[in-house]
């Protein structure tokens, strides 16, 4: 079982309708709870804000965690002097980002799956503006839980305080790198829920794993098509469509390779999803070794409402 590092706060995820009320039935440290979305345009979301508060190792809510939810994605352990009060006035100011293209986005830094992938792209000085009044910081991982330290750049300069109000920090160029395994995680992520609202029928023999390991796949290959760039959501969704449904490795039929050359990859996707939905005139190219057939379906089942 998984040693709880030292902490004094904790940054708790608590859309959880669950989550919340175990850490107000279990935890003495719930009167000191501080919401994140208080003051800011989430106001009116408060019973799903993220929630700041003291805690220590002996909090029995994290040993309830623990032993009860231990793979689930909670939040984070801090270490800090600073007030919870002081310690929310500084992460709202991390509550949304600008994304490359410029648009404010929710900036999910108290997912576990998330902050990592950031603290790796930012450079000394964002890294310090993250942290802030904060020491250390812990986050769930396999096997138990990473630190990772405002110490680990010292050569930064110290960031004044307090920072602009959000959203005012951009993703940049040089932080894509960094980031691509994020972005794939979640496009994967995203494609796989909407190859099941658009192709469910075709997928109900597998189980979760089974299509998410599918939809990884064929996201790969079609980075791999696209010079090694991440595909769109459209791009990875009319793809990963034409796989499940008509053709497992549609990019090795000559047919799919003279459009591309044609038209190139957004273009020749969404046209092609006229063949989607077993509507090839061939099976030349489908490996029933990666995506078995499922139970027969009808012509009217096996149309599908893609858009």
């Amino acid at each position: 079982m998984s040693t709880l590092p030292a902490c004094t706060h904790i940054l708790l995820d608590a859309a959880l309708p669950e989550l919340r009320r175990q850490w107000y039935r279990r935890s003495p440290h719930s009167t000191s709870s501080v919401a994140l979305y208080v003051g800011t345009p989430f106001a009116h979301l408060l019973e799903v804000s993220p929630i700041v508060a003291r805690t220590s190792p002996a909090d029995p809510f994290l040993k309830w965690l623990l032993d009860d939810r231990p793979t689930l994605n909670w939040g984070l352990l801090l270490a800090s002097q600073a007030t919870p009060e002081a310690l929310a006035t500084h992460y709202r100011r991390w509550l949304t980002i600008l994304n490359p293209q410029g648009d404010e986005v929710l900036f999910r830094f108290y997912d576990p799956d998330v902050l990592p992938h950031f603290l790796d792209a930012f450079d000394g000085r964002e890294y310090r503006q993250w942290f802030g009044p904060v020491t250390a910081v812990n986050y769930r991982s396999a096997g138990g839980f990473t630190a990772r330290h405002a110490a680990e750049h010292p050569e930064a300069e110290r960031v004044p305080a307090p920072l602009p109000a959000a959203p005012w920090w951009k993703i940049q160029p040089r932080h894509q790198r960094a980031l691509r395994p994020l972005y794939r995680q979640e496009l994967i992520h995203d494609t796989q829920q909407r190859l099941l609202l658009e192709a469910g029928a075709w997928l109900m023999h597998l189980d979760s794993p089974s299509i998410k390991a599918r939809v990884a796949d064929a996201v790969d290959r079609l980075t791999a098509l696209n010079a090694d760039t991440l595909p769109s959501r459209d791009e990875a969704a009319h793809f990963c469509l034409l796989a499940v449904t008509s053709c497992s490795h549609p990019e090795r039929r000559d047919d799919f390779q003279q459009d591309l050359a044609r038209h190139g990859l957004t273009a020749t996707l969404a046209n092609w999803q006229a063949h989607a939905y077993g509507k090839l005139p061939d099976r030349h190219h489908h490996d029933p070794a990666w995506l078995p057939e499922g139970p027969q379906m009808g012509p009217a089942s096996r149309e599908g409402t893609h858009s």
